[in-house]
């Protein structure tokens, strides 16, 4: 994540993210130094989000993903 602005926003339908391939759980530390479970996206143009509530986010750790076949 080293060199990425990251900012944590509002989803507009947020059991949408919990199906699409590209969203993940992660675990996100604020500015504050609060962590909070919170879906990451890989998409940069996601139609679901709400940029007015957009705050900035100090460290984020993405939970692996399960490869169960």
């Amino acid at each position: 994540m080293a060199g990425k602005q990251l900012k944590v926003v509002k989803l507009v339908e947020p059991e949408l993210c919990l199906e699409c391939r590209f969203g993940q759980r992660a675990s996100v530390e604020m500015d504050d130094g609060s962590k909070q479970s919170m879906v990451y996206c890989r998409r940069l143009d996601c139609d679901n989000w709400d940029y007015g509530s957009a705050e900035p986010a100090k460290s984020v750790e993405v939970e692996a993903e399960d490869d169960a076949a």
